[in-house]
């Protein structure tokens, strides 16, 4: 698969299973900006962003990153799921 299908994929799966949590830190509406995966696609950056206090949003979905990855890795079929890391939307990794 070429990275930018990946990417899709991620995207749209992390979207519907953001929605799907339920904390109260995580606004109604979080958009899942864009996903980059590395070259060896060990590693997966989502940006988001949402109406709100991002920071709490971010520890909130940070927090679930086990829940999700096991979402990722249910419904993309890849030999090995990537590691989730979350950004806020127009920030570049550290």
């Amino acid at each position: 698969m070429k990275p930018q299908q990946i990417e899709s994929q991620l995207q749209r799966v992390l979207s519907n299973a953001i929605a799907e949590l339920r904390d109260p830190r995580i606004p109604l509406i979080v958009t899942v900006e864009r996903v980059s995966v590395t070259s060896d696609f060990g590693i997966a950056r989502v940006y988001l962003s949402a109406l709100g206090d991002v920071p709490a949003m971010l520890d909130a979905v940070t927090h679930a990153r086990g829940h999700l990855q096991r979402e990722v890795a249910r419904q993309v079929k890849l030999r090995r799921t990537p590691t989730l890391e979350f950004y806020p939307a127009g920030e570049a990794p550290l």
